[in-house]
């Protein structure tokens, strides 16, 4: 035999009020924070500033000699696997690498 519900009659169990307030305070936190990157300067891609290629197009300008493909995962998930003919340029010693990097060739990055 199951018990009664306890509270008001055709009104929700309290932890549903409590799990919607608590999905609002994390929303208004998400905002509040989004909010404050945009304005010291953060950016999110995608930037409608930073042009796109595909996969493709990135291999085809690289085996043409006028792209280099870089990694900026850490180096350890670069070791897993990588794409074809891309060099290792983790984000977290860009201090280290950033000065090697060609003037003259079409940059690509990616990191998924």
């Amino acid at each position: 035999m199951t018990q009664p519900r306890k509270g008001r009659p055709g009104r929700p169990p309290a932890w549903v009020f409590a799990a919607a307030a608590a999905g609002v305070v994390l929303v208004a936190a998400g905002l509040i924070g989004l909010t404050q990157q945009r304005a010291a300067g953060i950016t999110y891609l995608p930037d409608p500033d930073v042009p796109r290629i595909s996969p493709a197009e990135a291999y085809q300008e690289q085996q043409a000699g006028q792209a280099v493909i870089l990694d900026a995962r850490p180096a350890e998930q670069y070791q897993e696997s990588h794409a074809r003919g891309a060099l290792s340029a983790p984000e977290a010693d860009l201090a280290t690498w950033i000065s090697q990097l060609p003037a003259d060739k079409t940059l690509v990055f990616y990191c998924t």
